[in-house]
């Protein structure tokens, strides 16, 4: 597994870092890129050019960081990259192109997400991120991932649409929950429609009610549940535009304790 870990050296940020080191060492290992992006324009008149000094400052951060999030995972090759860039347009765009399995990253919560003006990374990332991403948030403690829900659109008849969630479910040896939200109905029901059968995988079905919005609808189910990783699984625009109809329905993500992983629009 290859991840990029995009970091400012924040505890979210920090903690995001160590708990893809220990997800990854639960995994089989595999290569960590954390990636720090100085976003610094340097005025003419300035004696010292600040992005010098930011650079200076995160490669100190890195020299102490380094060692910590290595002891957490023997298995995992762990690097660091400072790029001089606005982060919300680079790091998709470099994790495009240099074929990163997953984006993890940090997110406040929606205090945090209102206070932002021009937006979150987070927020941003959900969009536009080329490759899966799986955002956790600041009061997640890492714990061996043995439970994954997927938020699913439709009736789920292939498993090449799911191959992602397939293959974290495998490596971590997880259960797979698939779950439809339903109007129309008042309690939780267990089905069969919203399954599939994967060999060497346990799974169930369940269809439960949409509440006043289907990310709160999800993100509580998972609480109950004691999920350790929500995934939003999108075959069909639609569907992805009526779950976000809203910017309160995306801040409402921001609430969740669970990791929280995004698929892209076009990912199989």
């Amino acid at each position: 597994m290859n991840i990029l870990c995009p970091i400012d050296f924040s505890n979210t940020s920090v903690k995001a870092c160590g708990w893809a080191a220990r997800f990854m060492q639960q995994t089989g290992g595999g290569t960590l890129q954390l990636l720090h992006c100085v976003n610094v324009v340097s005025r003419s008149a300035m004696f010292i050019r600040m992005d010098d000094i930011f650079k200076e400052q995160a490669e100190n951060d890195f020299k102490e960081l380094l060692p910590k999030v290595r002891a957490l995972a023997p298995d995992v090759e762990v690097s660091a990259k400072i790029v001089f860039r606005e982060p919300k347009t680079f790091i998709p765009d470099y994790a495009g192109h240099h074929k990163f399995d997953l984006i993890v990253n940090g997110t406040k919560g929606l205090t945090a997400l209102k206070d932002i003006t021009i937006g979150s990374v987070t927020a941003y990332l959900m969009d536009r991120s080329p490759v899966p991403l799986l955002t956790i948030p600041e009061e997640a403690e890492f714990r061996p991932v043995q439970k994954i829900i997927l938020g699913v659109d439709s009736e789920v008849t292939e498993a090449a649409a799911f191959q992602t969630i397939i293959n974290l479910a495998r490596k971590a040896k997880a259960e797979l929950i698939f779950v439809n939200t339903n109007e129309k109905i008042t309690s939780v029901e267990e089905t069969e429609a919203f399954t599939l059968q994967i060999e060497g995988i346990s799974s169930k079905g369940f269809v439960i009610p949409q509440g006043v919005s289907i990310p709160q609808a999800l993100t509580d189910f998972s609480v109950q549940q004691e999920a350790d990783i929500l995934v939003l699984v999108h075959r069909k625009r639609q569907w992805y535009e009526r779950l976000f109809k809203t910017s309160v329905a995306k801040e409402e993500l921001f609430k969740i304790k669970t990791p929280l992983l995004i698929l892209p629009m076009d990912a199989e």
